[in-house]
């Protein structure tokens, strides 16, 4: 065996580690900036509006346009789709781990507001939602997320609705049978 069959394997195995930590490395420092997008509070008066995808995701929309996701640590109770829910601030704040309620809907309320029928001058009373409050859940980091994302998310969050749906529709059902007829005792003689 020579020196050059030797260093040929060697210099292979090198070239190979190089480039392996080289990957690694950009890894890692991807995985960092996509942590730096994260954030763990916003501000209140940037806050335009909040979704509620499913029991675990939560988007929040700022008046900037941009869009960040709360993946919740957990399934929060009663937490639905188009749901409502009581955000707690703190310092004029919504930061990770803020506590916030579930409104479940509970039928109208007494609360009414006042309608001016269009076409006419009529006004007609229309009764409010009634909420009642339900689980108490924290709020997950807030991640920004892109309009693709956000596509995706709710595909993905409307198919597990529906496959549960689906999985209810599709259940075995059992069916009462009727009870066998018990054998007859031997009889002695």
């Amino acid at each position: 065996m020579n020196a050059r069959s030797t260093l040929r394997p060697s210099l292979l195995l090198v070239a190979t580690l190089g480039t392996l930590v080289q990957v690694g490395s950009a890894v890692a420092v991807e995985e960092k900036e996509g942590a730096k997008n994260a954030i763990a509070c916003v501000r209140r008066t940037e806050i335009k509006g909040t979704k509620v995808l499913d029991g675990r995701n939560v988007l929040i929309t700022m008046r900037d346009r941009s869009t960040y996701r709360s993946q919740l640590a957990k399934q929060c109770p009663g937490l639905r789709r188009g749901g409502a829910m009581s955000l707690t601030y703190s310092d004029n704040k919504l930061c990770a781990g803020s506590a916030f309620t579930v409104l479940m809907r509970a039928g109208a309320s007494t609360n009414s507001t006042s309608v001016t029928v269009p076409g006419s001058n009529e006004h007609i009373s229309v009764a409010g939602p009634a909420f009642v409050p339900g689980a108490t859940c924290q709020l997950g980091i807030f991640t920004p997320i892109t309009e693709n994302e956000i596509d995706a998310l709710v595909a993905a969050t409307t198919e597990g609705q529906r496959s549960r749906r689906r999985g209810d529709r599709d259940a075995v059902k059992a069916e009462a049978v009727e009870k066998a007829p018990a054998p007859a005792e031997p009889q002695s003689r």
